[in-house]
């Protein structure tokens, strides 16, 4: 089956309230384009909500005070917003009237993550047909309404493009996302909601979450705590700073801070904040709408404002952390959706790290960080390039905000942006290093949930010039990247409780981390709640003081969970538990019991402090049983187990535990040096036996660290398999032949350069004395290398393949001494194996090719400053041949073993 090529051409953001006054929300302002943005109007769009109470209601004095404007800014004004902007955007393209660029929408789709804004007075699922009315889009296009969670832009996009790739007649479609959202700790209680409700149940919200993944990150590769907070500052300050080259931002040239700690391992900077906006992007495989926007020239946009969706892969993984049958330091949603991705766009993985930038999602840096993971780029690695911009060159969602349902868009309306040196919000576009003329590629990621549903994109733009391609192509039949990763992800669920066997009657730590006793409250035993500690207090409560002041803490929490079970909202909790540590607050203040540098603060922010103060420790733990591997979760004191491996299953002591008891992806891991065991069956057979008893020996340790990776490099593959006793896929050989080549001498008449130049020229020019053999070739200044190869069995002999090389070796140096030009060159055959060459090309890996250029090197000793070529493993019978062509050259009387060498005339 045929797909259409599908482009996006606009893609724009809502208004920020303080540019959202009521005449600008009413129907008859969406009959015409948007007015010319000024640049204000293109800095800090999304924005805080303006609630400032525990329920996320406002009042209209809350937006007077906060945007200038008394009527509160509701989720479809911000739809609107956006998508006027975006259309306005299409007709400045398009250069057609106003009423032609709205007829031109067949389609649109609208999305939101429902259910986190307590002021919502409209059913979501009516605001697409209503805004099908206010922007004046034709009534027949389809409007609907994509229902999803955090990553609902990009599900909704996604949606959009395999629709238009299909669709019998040209498609062009308005995707919006938008999000209203409380601001402080109803944000994220309502986040919480996108956990499964077992993980809800245990205690659990994101922020917890999120701390888990790093802490199960530096338990495996074995991190310092000193370096993991020094490689978090770093991030999180380059992305203040580039955040300021895209003023669209809700943090964009805002003072960078690093003050406020929120878990054990995240301070305030490094969490994208919850905030309210909304995305439009445009997508179309209409080909008349491709080259007017092709052939548009506008001062806003430096290259193409067309940029191609190359792919796209969604991965799904059970909601609940706790169940999940894999690792925590594996997520399998984020391995589906890029291994789906790479064969919706038929490329190998590798394509990913070999893109321009990245816009990964990164509402915390452990995210982030389990996408560079998943592509094999190890900790180092994947630590330099986060850090060095490469996965956000403008600072992420970290600097941008997270508006949640409409945050998937916003990654793509970013890429666009990059790509196409967007000026309205890439102010700095004239300094921007840019792309090459051919474009570039770059990949988008999204998030729903705990890591459970992941939707992936691969983008190519940044054209220079735009050259329509062929718009259909036909679609993957098969789909290998996620049919090999579907099987390792069966073998890591056989894995993961094997590993938890190495130590009897014990429990693995995965991970340990701190959560607001708001989001616990209903998990907390009467035990628990008898043992909190209130971390952090002891910075605000003078010592002595401090047991008085825990005991009235334990009783408030005591009560506020009483009343959870009689309040029909938590909410109504949550006031309480306001009141009461207010209420502390003034009486600590009131008789001395504040410690100085906290008796300075005023009422509100040291409230805040007190509530802050208000988590408890916990650690997951993962138990071997019948039917594989639990998980759950036990409250404990802060930093009792952060360094722990195993606990005892009654009493959860710390158990000694040596590195050959530690899983295999924990880098402390050692297995003994035996030989390889032997095993029954083949390759799928012997992996699966070592998944069930776990990794006895250190190769086998070595395999099951290479086999997971997502696309693990082919020879580091093969030799693990054999050193674990695994003979592996075979390859094909294939018989090749290789030349090695280079400028000796540029002349008397032509420079260097001009030289290098020509050398390029004939070579392309000789390459017909190749065309019966698959060729690859590479020049870098005045060394050239190429190799023809043929699978075998081959089709011509031994003697035809090195005589045509020798011919195209012989013409080359010929046509360049002609111009004065003293090239040169040997030849020599050897078998090898194909592979993906660094153009994805193929070429053969062989030795040959390391023989080739000892020959080379022997020929310049021969003769420093004459042309040659040296020819090894020809019959005489060849070699006379090619000596009778050579008119004007001679034999030279040695040389290697086997090896004929001529040189050229010497003048």
């Amino acid at each position: 089956m045929t797909r259409r090529r599908v482009f996006v051409v606009a893609a724009e953001y809502s208004a920020s309230p303080r540019d959202l006054p009521p005449a600008r929300r009413r129907r008859d302002f969406f009959g015409g384009p948007h007015p010319e943005l000024r640049p204000a109007e293109a800095a800090h769009l999304f924005f805080r909500y303006p609630n400032r109470g525990e329920e996320g209601r406002t009042r209209p004095e809350d937006w007077k005070n906060a945007f200038g404007t008394s009527e509160p800014i509701a989720l479809p004004d911000l739809l609107a917003s956006a998508a006027h902007r975006a259309l306005t955007t299409l007709h400045a393209l398009t250069g057609a009237d106003w009423r032609r660029t709205c007829d031109s929408i067949t389609d649109m789709l609208v999305t939101a993550m429902p259910g986190l804004d307590p002021n919502e007075r409209v059913n979501i699922g009516l605001v697409p047909q209503a805004l099908q009315v206010q922007l004046g889009l034709s009534a027949r296009a389809r409007a609907q309404f994509v229902v999803g969670t955090s990553d609902s832009g990009a599900q909704a996009f996604s949606e959009a493009v395999r629709a238009a790739r299909t669709a019998e007649r040209p498609a062009t479609m308005l995707v919006l996302a938008g999000q209203i959202i409380p601001s402080g700790y109803v944000s994220q209680y309502q986040i919480r909601t996108v956990l499964g409700e077992d993980d809800q149940a245990k205690g659990l919200d994101m922020l917890a979450v999120g701390d888990l993944v790093m802490d199960v990150m530096r338990r495996s590769f074995a991190l310092a705590p000193p370096e993991l907070e020094a490689f978090l500052a770093r991030v999180a300050a380059r992305k203040a700073q580039v955040g300021a080259n895209y003023p669209a931002g809700i943090n964009a040239g805002k003072p960078f801070k690093r003050d406020t700690r929120r878990t054990p391992w995240f301070d305030a900077s490094d969490i994208a904040v919850p905030c309210c906006g909304a995305a439009a992007t445009i997508v179309t495989s209409d080909d008349a709408l491709i080259e007017a926007i092709a052939s548009s020239r506008t001062s806003r946009f430096r290259t193409a404002p067309l940029t191609e969706v190359l792919g796209l892969g969604d991965g799904s993984t059970n909601p609940d952390l706790l169940h999940r049958k894999a690792p925590l330091l594996f997520a399998p949603a984020v391995y589906g959706a890029l291994a789906a991705c790479a064969d919706d766009a038929q490329v190998p993985v590798s394509t990913f790290t070999s893109s321009a930038f990245g816009v990964v999602h990164d509402a915390f840096p452990s995210i982030e960080l389990s996408f560079l993971l998943a592509l094999g780029l190890g900790w180092d690695r994947a630590a330099e390039r986060m850090a060095e911009g490469w996965s956000n060159p403008v600072g992420g969602l970290l600097t941008f905000g997270h508006a949640l349902g409409a945050s998937g868009l916003v990654q793509i309306n970013k890429a666009h942006h990059l790509f196409c040196v967007d000026r309205r919000y890439l102010p700095e576009a004239d300094s921007r290093q840019g792309f090459r003329e051919d474009g570039a590629l770059a990949f988008t990621t999204s998030v729903g949930g705990p890591l459970s549903h992941i939707v992936c994109s691969l983008l190519r733009g940044g054209h220079q010039e735009h050259r329509s391609p062929p718009q259909r192509r036909e679609a993957a039949a098969l789909a290998p990247v996620s049919a090999a990763w579907d099987a390792k992800a069966r073998l890591l669920w056989m894995l993961l409780p094997s590993q938890l066997r190495a130590v009897p009657e014990a429990w693995l730590v995965e991970a340990t981390t701190s959560v607001s006793i708001r989001s616990c409250l209903r998990a907390l035993s009467a035990d628990d709640v008898s043992r909190l500690g209130f971390e952090g207090l002891e910075e605000l409560v003078a010592p002595q003081f401090l047991g008085e002041v825990r005991k009235r803490l334990r009783t408030v929490v005591a009560v506020a969970q009483q009343e959870s079970e009689r309040l029909s909202s938590m909410f109504d909790v949550f006031r309480l538990l306001t009141d009461e540590v207010r209420e502390i607050v003034e009486e600590c203040r009131a008789q001395g019991r504040l410690r100085p540098e906290a008796s300075g603060l005023d009422e509100r922010r040291l409230v805040d402090r007190f509530k802050e103060a208000l988590r408890v420790s916990l650690v997951v733990l993962s138990r071997p049983m019948e039917d594989g591997a639990h998980r759950t979760v036990r409250f404990t004191g802060p930093g009792e187990l952060q360094e722990a491996d195993f606990v005892a299953a009654d009493t959860l002591r710390p158990l000694p535990a040596g590195p050959e008891a530690l899983p295999f992806w924990t880098v402390r891991a050692v297995r003994p040096d035996l030989p390889p065991e032997p095993h029954r069956g083949g390759e799928a057979d012997a992996l699966g036996e070592i998944a069930s008893r776990g990794p006895r020996t250190a190769a086998e340790l070595r395999l099951l660290r290479t086999w997971f990776s997502l696309d693990p490099p082919r020879p580091l593959l093969e030799r693990s398999l054999r050193e674990a006793g695994l003979s592996g896929p075979s390859r094909p050989a294939v018989r090749a032949v290789f030349y090695a080549g280079e400028v000796a001498d540029p002349g008397t008449q032509l420079t260097s350069r001009e030289a290098h130049e020509l050398l390029g020229f004939v070579a392309h020019r000789a390459r017909a004395f190749l065309e019966a053999y698959g060729s690859a070739a590479t020049q870098v200044g005045p060394m050239l290398s190429v190799v023809a190869f043929e699978r075998l069995p081959a089709r011509a002999s031994l003697e035809a393949a090195l005589f045509g090389a020798a011919r195209f070796a012989q013409e080359i140096a010929r046509s360049a001494l002609d111009q004065g030009v003293i090239v040169r060159a040997a030849v020599c055959v050897g078998d090898g194996v194909l592979f993906e060459d660094v153009n994805g090309l193929p070429a053969v890996a062989s030795l040959a090719s390391r023989r080739a250029s000892e020959l080379l090197a022997a020929a310049r000793e021969i003769a420093p400053g004459r042309a040659a070529f040296a020819l090894e493993g020809a019959s005489e019978l060849v070699v006379t041949l090619l000596g009778q062509r050579l008119t004007g050259w001679e034999r030279a009387p040695d040389g290697p073993p086997q090896t004929a060498v001529w040189l050229g005339p010497r003048s």
